[in-house]
């Protein structure tokens, strides 16, 4: 299968695969809600946010194991191969019991750490066992999802995540149907879709890479000491992730009040599947990307990161303009009964890093790829102890601004630096100009900015408020269709414009 034709498969099952995830979410989210109410299930991105740190023990080694088993692969060291799996396989083994001898405790606790209403003490407790179970699942089972990455079949993985959506939902389902409603159902779904998903990816990397699989002897001390020292200084970006959105939540709680960490949380969602997109796409170049590094191809590289660039932002640009103009409307439908006002100007504020991070996105993988993350790190650790400080120091001096300040600062900060560190330290990277990339984000600013404009004239001109599902879906589709052809115009270049047209033209069967 060629490049293009590989990309486009893999383009459209991803996109298909997101698609059916934000349907489920945004239909299941309001039916937990409803179930449990806004404080319960602000505890589920709370437990989310715990995981979060957990993983910084396994970060070093999960981060980079794929990109060092691609490149041997391509190599074709498949020595070298099986001596980086086999070790990842077994290390995180090992990573899995000691971390469930810290979690035990924190459980034990959880009531004494975090603020927790009496009436649903062992509930949340359950939630988070379940969610700690699901994170060493798929501790296990990271390095499954490699062999569709090595052999960039990504639509395989796709397909794999879409049975992870079906049974996390069919389960929920039933148990809220037929049970008292509980929070804990979502862990628990989580739990069982993950072992689902886990076991395809085992299947794929069984017929994809047949000559690479676990075996005692290539276990090696040397390959988990080698992939650690690459990945260590990913531990500091997820550290850096952490101190600037993943104490969002548990600042919400102990600072202001569970009630609006959970309003906060609600209003996450939409944000969330945006910043999903973004990951979805851009990481469909990845595979690509490391295998012309590996190769010495730094004119393909440099060529493709440009055009995923206007891609990522292309995809991103569409869902976060419809976001933006229809998001009251949306609100207003979605979470009956809440403070639409309240839930909308959240949801504003949590987008604002997407301003830039649908082209930046494209960007912070390059450091892993071509293994220069210290530097990266470490400046990215700045902009976050930076943010994290600021947003205590803001919340203590206006207490009463004090959520809105938990949903606005840290992405201030993470378009600050996406802004100014990002494509000055890519082009470093690729030894080009300091502003090689800047062009785009301009394009992409422009393109972000006119679509906005057009589209809330468009609103006001012709007073498009929905009253219903269908006037949303039909006011969202055309807010959609002209920041698309906006995009095309003022985003994409003549070669991804030429790409989308041959993707098209093949799938219509049209010469």
């Amino acid at each position: 299968m060629g490049d293009k034709k590989q990309l486009f498969v893999n383009m459209v099952a991803s996109l298909v695969n997101f698609a059916v995830s934000v349907g489920i979410g945004l239909v299941l989210t309001p039916y937990i809600v409803y179930n449990i109410g806004a404080e319960a299930y602000g505890f589920v991105g709370l437990a989310n946010t715990f995981v979060s740190y957990a993983q910084l023990l396994t970060i070093a080694l999960n981060s980079v194991a794929g990109r060092f088993i691609t490149v041997a692969y391509h190599e074709r060291d498949d020595a070298k191969a099986n001596g980086y799996y086999s070790s990842t396989l077994a290390a995180n083994g090992v990573m899995v019991i000691v971390l469930m001898a810290a979690m035990i405790p924190v459980v034990m606790f959880l009531d004494k750490i975090v603020n927790i209403s009496p009436h649903l003490v062992g509930d949340v407790k359950a939630l988070f066992i379940f969610i700690f179970l699901n994170f060493m699942l798929s501790v296990i089972a990271t390095v499954y999802s490699v062999a569709t990455f090595v052999k960039n079949k990504l639509y395989l993985s796709s397909i794999a995540n879409l049975a992870f959506s079906m049974v996390r939902v069919i389960v929920m389902v039933v148990l809220f149907g037929i049970l008292p409603p509980k929070v804990y159902y979502v862990g628990l779904a989580v739990c069982l879709a993950t072992a689902v998903m886990t076991l395809m990816n085992r299947s794929y990397t069984r017929v994809l890479l047949p000559d690479i699989s676990f075996h005692k002897e290539s276990v090696s001390w040397t390959s988990i000491r080698e992939m650690f020292t690459a990945g260590v200084w990913n531990v500091v970006t997820k550290l850096q992730q952490i101190m600037m959105f993943g104490l969002q939540l548990l600042v919400a709680n102990l600072m202001i009040s569970p009630y609006l960490m959970g309003m906060f949380s609600i209003a996450q969602t939409v944000p969330n599947q945006i910043s999903g997109l973004v990951v979805t796409v851009s990481s469909l170049f990845y595979p690509e990307q490391t295998k012309y590094y590996a190769q010495g191809r730094h004119k393909e590289l440099i060529e493709d990161l440009k055009s995923g660039m206007k891609v990522t932002g292309f995809f991103t640009n569409i869902v976060f303009v419809a976001a933006l103009v229809a998001g009251y409307d949306f609100m207003s439908l979605w979470q009956r009964g809440q403070d639409t006002g309240l839930l909308y100007q959240l949801l504003t504020l949590t987008m604002l890093g997407l301003l830039v991070s649908g082209v930046a996105a494209m960007l912070q993988n390059l450091p892993l790829i071509v293994n220069r993350m210290k530097k990266y790190s470490i400046v990215w650790l700045v902009y976050s102890v930076l943010s994290i400080v600021v947003l205590v120091a803001f919340i203590k001096v206006l207490p009463k601004w004090g959520i809105f300040f938990v949903a606005a600062i840290p992405n201030l900060f993470e378009i600050l630096a996406n802004v100014t560190f990002v494509p000055i330290y890519a082009s470093r990277c690729l030894s080009v100009g300091k502003f090689e990339f800047y062009p785009i984000y301009i394009r992409y600013f422009v393109s972000t900015t006119v679509a906005s404009v057009v589209c809330w004239g468009i609103r006001h001109v012709f007073a498009l408020v929905a009253s219903g599902w269908v006037s949303l879906i039909l006011t969202c589709c055309l807010y959609a269709l002209v920041t698309m052809l906006l995009d095309v115009v003022l985003l994409l270049g003549k070669k991804e414009r030429s790409m989308l047209v041959g993707m098209l033209k093949k799938k219509l069967h049209i010469n």
